[in-house]
């Protein structure tokens, strides 16, 4: 059933201005370096260090042609990498087309993000186009992002159609929420697993002066992303046409918000559902300052599923049910599985290089992570998406993207930005260690 569809689906199948000071997280000299002549293709993978490092900097500065130029250079290794057969030396092609890109993983996705919004912004009214701005614990750039966001660079943005509408349709850029909580478990013999905790990301679709027209929490599989975008991207171009602009936001999500509770409240008892608007009712703001890591854990169900068991040990107690309570697995119903046959190749090659396994092994693996990804998205598409458009649709929402998003991770994930734990170190219990002090 596939209830998390937007009604747009049927045609798609036809932040803060980062400096070093407001940001820290940002990439250092983006679109600050004259461009390099066609040798930085070369020397920014093989140069020493140094070199290298110019030559990146260099082509980062370039934009998204740079980028290219980098990709084009080396087609006959990105081939092999596609077909699962990397050589022993392409490390250093990856570090670099991370490192231009501003996305780990980026030889598989072909994508171009800014790290800065107001050069985003630049960019976008240059181009007419809206923003797709990513807001993450962690970096993009670097493996140990939040798990949401390793889901994306494995899931959906090496996923041809889901990168040509991000290449063609949106500027593309990326900020940091505050760094994702790690955990490392030290196995007493020279072995340690590093595992991140907690923590979610948001897809947010920014028009030109970076104020919010939508945004898309959390985790969804290829084809309803693309859906949700669509949808995005056929309120940003109605909206800017429109003389009162902002109605016409307001009123492309109350008209959202009404289509989300008919399509559900028609199926709802089928399922043993509950209503639509007790379903928005589980998304009401905390009463408390700093709500717990294990509540803001069942928010995501895929997330959960690696995070948990380690939130669990670590609060000595288990991590509660999501508020809802409503068995997704059967609303996603059919449409998880039909996802799971459309998992594409880059996402099956990815997995198996990053976990040293073949395609054939890798391909089990990788169509379970989409599966997945569509039970995550029919949550979010009819749990956390509603209350975004109930916000959006209220006359007094404040749109602009700070504003915006210190709501959503405060009364949405559950995180606020001045909790200095995430949720992870309860202030009632005493864990009898002298040396853990706020920052």
């Amino acid at each position: 059933m596939l209830l998390l569809l937007p009604l747009a689906l049927a045609a798609c199948d036809r932040a803060p201005t980062e400096t070093t000071e407001a940001n820290p997280t940002a990439t250092q000299g983006e679109e600050t370096e004259d461009a390099g002549g066609t040798d930085d293709v070369s020397l920014a993978v093989t140069g020493a260090p140094e070199i290298a490092a110019a030559a990146r900097r260099r082509l980062r500065a370039r934009g998204p042609e740079g980028l290219a130029a980098l990709l084009d250079a080396h087609t006959e290794t990105l081939t092999a990498l596609a077909e699962g057969t990397a050589p022993p030396n392409v490390e250093a092609l990856r570090d670099a087309l991370d490192t231009v890109a501003a996305q780990r993983d980026a030889h598989a996705s072909g994508l171009y993000w800014h790290t800065d919004l107001d050069a985003a912004k630049r960019e976008a009214a240059r181009l007419g186009r809206p923003i797709l701005s990513l807001r993450l614990l962690g970096r993009l750039d670097e493996e140990l992002s939040c798990a949401n966001s390793r889901y994306f660079r494995t899931v959906l943005y090496p996923d041809a159609r889901v990168g040509e509408l991000l290449r063609d349709r949106f500027v593309l850029h990326w900020s940091s929420e505050r760094p994702a909580p790690r955990v490392t478990i030290d196995m007493g013999d020279g072995r340690q697993m590093v595992r991140t905790l907690t923590g979610n990301s948001v897809h947010y679709v920014l028009d030109a002066e970076g104020r919010v027209l939508d945004a898309i929490p959390g985790l969804y599989a290829p084809l309803p992303f693309r859906g949700v975008l669509e949808a995005a991207l056929g309120t940003a171009e109605r909206c800017a046409a429109d003389a009162d602009a902002d109605a016409c936001v307001r009123r492309a999500h109350a008209d959202a918000l009404t289509s989300r509770r008919a399509a559900w409240d028609a199926n709802a008892t089928t399922l043993g559902a509950p209503s639509f608007d007790a379903l928005l009712a589980t998304t009401e703001p905390p009463t408390v300052d700093f709500p717990s890591a294990l509540d803001a854990m069942p928010l995501t169900i895929g997330k959960a599923a690696i995070e948990v068991p380690m939130l669990d040990v670590l609060a000595r107690r288990p991590t509660p049910r999501p508020r809802d309570d409503v068995d997704w697995d059967r609303v996603a119903g059919l449409g998880a599985r039909f996802a799971t046959m459309q998992t594409s190749e880059a996402t099956v090659a990815l997995v198996a290089l990053k976990t040293g396994t073949s395609l054939e092994e890798a391909r089990p693996l990788a169509r379970r992570l989409v599966g997945t990804a569509f039970v995550d998205g029919t949550r979010n598409e009819n749990v956390l998406h509603p209350r975004v458009h109930l916000w959006l649709a209220d006359e007094a929402a404040e749109r602009g993207f700070e504003a915006f998003n210190a709501r959503l991770y405060r009364e949405l994930f559950l995180t606020p930005a001045d909790d200095p734990w995430l949720g992870l170190r309860d202030p009632n219990v005493w864990d009898a260690i002298e040396d853990v002090e706020a920052p």
